[in-house]
């Protein structure tokens, strides 16, 4: 199992035993925790699903590590049974960073900061970024940085408390391009039934505002990888259906069978990512 510096790791925020802990399924270099804070490694039972003791060092039935800002005592077995209630996710994430000294991540003020810190990875222009930070803000979200990682600030608590989250530039693409795609077909709704001629020709001036949007938005969205796994899933459907085709039955029975596997929700390309088997990027 790698091994890795606990400090570049978006860790899950758990209770344990009425502590509050940081959690990773990986082994950690225990190098790599900072003073102040104690890790420890948790065993899962016979069933694997479940930890059910922490301890200094765990070889087998290894089931993550958990940092704490209270040190343990573990007597002299070095290990502190405990049950199912004495374990839970939060539903947290975030970086060590964010949990010492309580710092949070700094907001992007405009489409030139985003796009500067993405140059590297995910070349972007001003433009491009501002589409993603205005519609990042007009549904109440917002995109900051801290210590070169990405997260996007949940204000759905009210402007003076922030909840950050870790976060990517292609979540970002894949979520404004699905929110302009919902917005778009509001406004050509609306646009069909007017009040009167002024009211026409704002909700066709807000229409032709979010085709534009359109067209630079899946620009973007095919640069992210969900855009290039799609591509990846149409040749292969496309290999598929050729090759039926070449069997008893012809064109009818290969299209007959891929309708029926789409129907049944089988898996027609085990190698796309977890992610976007999930969401299925954009309703295109």
């Amino acid at each position: 199992m790698e091994i890795v510096d606990v400090r570049k790791e978006v860790l899950e925020e758990v209770d344990l035993m009425g502590r509050k802990g940081y959690f990773t399924e990986l082994r950690v270099d225990k190098e790599t925790v900072p003073e102040g804070m104690h890790c420890y490694e948790l065993r899962h039972g016979d069933d694997g699903g479940f930890p059910v003791s922490v301890e200094e060092n765990v070889r087998v039935n290894y089931f993550g590590a958990v940092l704490l800002a209270e040190e343990l005592e573990l007597g002299e077995e070095k290990a502190l049974q405990f049950g199912y209630e004495d374990f839970g996710y939060t539903g947290e994430q975030m970086y060590l960073s964010q949990v010492i000294g309580g710092r949070e991540p700094g907001s992007f003020k405009d489409g030139k900061e985003l796009a500067e810190f993405v140059k590297e990875t995910f070349p972007i222009t001003e433009e491009e970024g501002q589409k993603l930070v205005g519609y990042m803000e007009g549904h109440g979200y917002l995109l900051g940085h801290m210590d070169g990682e990405m997260f996007r600030g949940d204000l759905c608590n009210g402007q003076d408390k922030v909840d950050w989250e870790p976060y990517t530039i292609d979540d970002a693409v894949d979520a404004v391009a699905e929110w302009n795609f919902e917005m778009l077909k509001d406004a050509e709704a609306a646009v069909t039934n007017p009040k009167d001629m002024i009211d026409f020709a704002n909700k066709k001036s807000c229409l032709d505002s979010l085709r534009e949007d359109e067209q630079i938005l899946d620009k973007m969205f095919d640069r992210t990888k969900y855009g290039k796994e799609i591509d990846a899933l149409a040749v292969t459907l496309a290999e598929a259906l050729i090759e039926d085709m070449s069997r008893e039955g012809g064109i009818d029975a290969a299209v007959r069978k891929m309708t029926d596997q789409i129907k049944a929700g089988e898996d027609l390309l085990p190698d796309v990512s977890p992610a976007l088997k999930k969401n299925g990027g954009r309703s295109r």
